[in-house]
């Protein structure tokens, strides 16, 4: 199953920049990692199988090595009281009694050559027995030997299978580690030219907006020439103001008029000082620190360390998001009615506009 999962070819690159192809990416880096997990395990498994039929590989290697030297042991010993009974009932036959052994039997009267025969007889009686005993002994440690044999030879070839199997799965995980490193950059890509396209999307928008708005200006300036003209005392015309400061002492409010006293400072991209410029994250960052609350400089930061809250439910203050769970790009502040506060982009100033499409969520500093 695993390599099956290596070896299928991933057919990503000619996919177009979107979130089809992120969410595809992201599945499939998740996809990987469980399968990364998993072949962990296996190799844990398989590593201490490997060692305990190691450890069981010697030891029958050592239970063989002992049988034969118990055999050895005993062919020796069987040898050596052979020669010496065959010996003693040599000297005794032909010297009566001359050897050592037999000289506090046979002493004085009783050194005859019947009890010479006896005792002959006795030794090779006692030296069969002894024999037959060895040689049961020796079948027995036999038969023990081949069947230690017999179980070292399964035991190592059980050895040499998990070995193989081990070595399989370290090729396969390492096979799969290169896989996620190629995903994950990949995914990265992709979430990055989706941002973009998404940010391209919002400009065009603003644009759109902006020529509405100067077309509509265009044409309600016409027609104020064209009634200035036919009237002797023209009504005057009020001058368009600045969205008003919210009122009351909360954080939110605090926060809101900080970043309203930064309107017109140019966007820097990692700016967060006041009169001299700010990005996106750096103006909220820096307008909540006057309201006496911390946040980090990163909108993916700033997004998952404060409370979310619903798009229907946004109060002075609160900060909407742009982008997806993996990367927020873009963070601006509501004040109200519709109108945020926020540094744009590179060549703009912080301003007030309409809050800008497609936000992701929300959040409460």
């Amino acid at each position: 199953m695993l390599l099956a999962g290596v070896v299928t070819p991933l057919v990503l690159n000619g996919m177009p920049a979107g979130a089809d192809q992120v969410s595809t990416l992201q599945q499939r880096a998740q996809y990987i990692a469980a399968e990364i997990q998993a072949s962990n395990v296996k190799l844990t498994i398989l590593d201490e199988n490997y060692l305990e039929a190691k450890a069981r590989v010697a030891s029958l290697a050592q239970q063989v090595s002992d049988a034969t030297k118990a055999i050895g042991r005993t062919e020796t010993t069987l040898d050596q009281d052979r020669s010496h009974l065959r010996q003693v009932a040599i000297e005794a036959y032909v010297s009566g009694g001359a050897s050592q052994s037999f000289s506090v039997l046979f002493n004085g009267t009783q050194q005859t050559a019947g009890m010479q025969q006896a005792y002959i007889q006795a030794a090779s009686g006692n030296l069969d027995e002894s024999e037959t005993t060895v040689l049961i002994n020796q079948r027995a440690l036999s038969i023990d030997r081949a069947a230690l044999n017999r179980t070292e030879q399964v035991a190592s070839a059980n050895e040499r299978t998990i070995s193989s199997d081990l070595s399989q799965a370290q090729l396969i995980t390492a096979k799969l580690d290169s896989e996620e490193v190629s995903v994950k950059g990949q995914l990265a890509a992709a979430v990055a030219a989706a941002e973009r396209a998404k940010a391209a999307a919002y400009a065009a928008a603003l644009a759109r907006a902006a020529a509405a708005e100067a077309a509509a200006q265009q044409q309600q300036q016409q027609q104020q020439s064209q009634s200035q003209q036919s009237t002797a005392a023209p009504t005057p015309v009020p001058a368009p103001t600045p969205t008003a400061p919210v009122s009351g002492n909360s954080a939110g409010a605090i926060a809101v008029n900080a970043a309203q006293s930064q309107r017109g400072v140019p966007y820097v991209w990692g700016g967060a000082t006041a009169g001299a410029g700010f990005d996106c994250s750096g103006l909220t960052m820096w307008a909540w620190a006057q309201a006496g609350v911390s946040l980090a400089h990163g909108a993916t930061e700033q997004y998952y360390e404060i409370e979310h809250v619903s798009m229907s439910d946004l109060q002075p203050g609160d900060l909407i998001f742009y982008g997806d769970s993996y990367l927020l790009y873009h963070v601006v502040m509501y004040i109200g009615g519709g109108m945020v506060v926020q540094a744009e982009e590179t060549g703009t100033n912080v301003m007030d506009t309409p809050i800008p499409p497609g936000a992701f969520g929300a959040g409460r500093p």
